[in-house]
C-alpha cells in the first residue's frame, strides 16, 4: 500500500491511473454500502487498536478503523496517544529487519507497552503487518497477555454470512 499509493508516483514522477486503495477503506465502503454486514460485538474480549503509518498517517484511515472497531469489539479500549500522535509500533522503515538496532528498539518500545498494559485488552488488532511483528515483540519484550491479530482476519471472522 504504502509503496504503490504513496511511494512510486514520487519515485516515478507520475501518477497513476488507479488508485491504491487502503483494505480499511474497502472494508468501511463495504460496511456503508450494505454490501458487507458484521455481527455487532462479534468480539467480546477487551481489544484494542494499532494505528499503523501507512493506514493511519498516510492514508487517513482513522474514522473508518475506529467506525469497523466499534461495530465488531463489545468492548474497543482506546490507547492513549492513539491516532497521529500514536507511539510507533518499532518496525517503520524496516528497523525490524536490523538485528544491530534491537536493543535500542526494545527499549524505545516500552513507551508502547505502557500505552498498552493501560488499555487492559487482549486483542491488539493491527492492520500492518510491520505492526504486526512489531506489536508481537512487544508485547513478547514487556510480558503483555494479549494476542496480535490482523484486522482483516478480525472483521473477517465477524461477517454476518447468513446475511450475505
Amino acid at each position: 500500500m504504502k509503496a504503490l499509493g504513496f511511494e512510486a508516483p514520487l519515485w516515478l514522477g507520475k501518477q497513476f491511473s488507479f488508485e491504491a486503495t487502503p483494505p480499511i477503506k474497502v472494508w468501511a465502503d463495504c460496511l456503508r454500502s450494505g454490501a458487507l454486514k458484521l455481527i455487532p460485538g462479534f468480539h467480546q474480549e477487551p481489544a484494542t487498536f494499532q494505528d499503523s503509518c501507512n493506514f493511519i498517517r498516510n492514508a487517513g484511515m482513522y474514522k473508518q478503523s475506529r467506525e469497523l472497531m466499534s461495530r465488531v469489539a463489545a468492548d474497543f479500549r482506546e490507547m492513549h496517544p492513539h491516532g497521529n500522535a500514536t507511539y510507533c509500533c518499532g518496525n517503520g522503515g524496516g528497523q525490524g529487519l536490523m538485528p544491530e538496532y534491537k536493543q535500542a528498539k526494545i527499549a524505545a518500545l516500552k513507551a508502547k507497552a505502557e500505552s498498552i498494559r493501560a488499555t487492559g485488552a487482549k486483542m491488539i488488532v493491527v492492520a500492518c503487518h510491520n505492526c504486526e511483528d512489531g506489536i508481537q515483540e512487544t508485547c513478547k519484550a514487556y510480558e503483555l497477555d494479549a494476542k496480535v491479530e490482523l484486522f482483516s482476519a478480525y472483521l473477517a471472522e465477524a461477517v454476518d454470512l447468513g446475511a450475505v
